[in-house]
């Protein structure tokens, strides 16, 4: 540590600031792993149960770089936790991706997998036609991005519910969150983008199915909170 003064309260700071920055960098890994590790979940699933592609090269690239891009850029604008000094702090190990991250990281893509999979095989199996092929696709690229909109808010701690966090405390993530949306929509109802990744206009109906299957991988994840808080106190 390189003091600029003689404040011994520097040297507090400095501990919390890093504390801050190794944590802050974890969340954005989380988010980026379990989001990737969640869509090759969903190619190879479908692979194996024998259905075309539920998610096109152009639609991985648009959730990959648009999507997660503008979500992972808030994340690590997330202030700084409280009680960072006062809580127990593990050292950082060898490998940043410890235990506790790899479990999270599966539970997060469990339900990406299976929600997609779910909606993808129920479009695709209602008929065999191009126009039904190109609904289902759109709602399995649509279900991906999604869930990782409500990924990320889960993301924000490794223990406390997002019921009990201020989620303007992170305005970045609010802003990033209303963009991502908006950016959404216009992938599925602006006729030039629908060209470049195959989309087509989804109903009302048709998102109050997405939404809510979507929201579960918050529910997962608050399950996984409540006991892991269980087993730390």
């Amino acid at each position: 540590i390189v003091l600029l003064d003689d404040n011994f309260a520097s040297i507090v700071s400095a501990a919390e600031e890093g504390r801050s920055i190794y944590k802050t960098i974890k969340k954005v890994i989380l988010y980026l792993f379990s989001t990737s590790v969640g869509e090759v979940g969903v190619i190879a699933g479908a692979l194996i149960l024998g259905y075309p592609l539920p998610i096109l090269p152009a639609q991985i690239i648009w959730a990959n770089f648009v999507t997660d891009g503008f979500l992972d850029v808030a994340l690590a604008m997330e202030p700084k936790e409280k009680g960072l000094l006062r809580d127990k702090f593990q050292r950082p190990k060898k490998w940043i991706v410890d235990g506790l991250m790899t479990q999270r990281m599966f539970w997060m893509a469990l339900p990406m997998v299976i929600g997609t999979l779910y909606l993808f095989s129920a479009y695709f199996s209602a008929g065999g036609g191009e126009i039904d092929l190109s609904k289902a696709l759109t709602i399995s690229f649509t279900t991906l991005v999604v869930f990782q909109w409500f990924n990320a808010w889960n993301c924000r701690s490794e223990d406390k519910s997002i019921f009990q966090s201020n989620p303007f405390s992170n305005k970045f993530l609010v802003a990033a969150t209303a963009i991502v949306i908006s950016l959404q929509l216009v992938a599925l109802y602006m006729p030039f983008l629908q060209k470049i990744l195959h989309t087509v206009p989804l109903s009302l109906s048709e998102w109050l199915i997405i939404i809510p299957i979507a929201a579960s991988i918050i529910l997962v994840e608050e399950i996984r909170k409540f006991f892991y808080r269980r087993k730390s106190t």
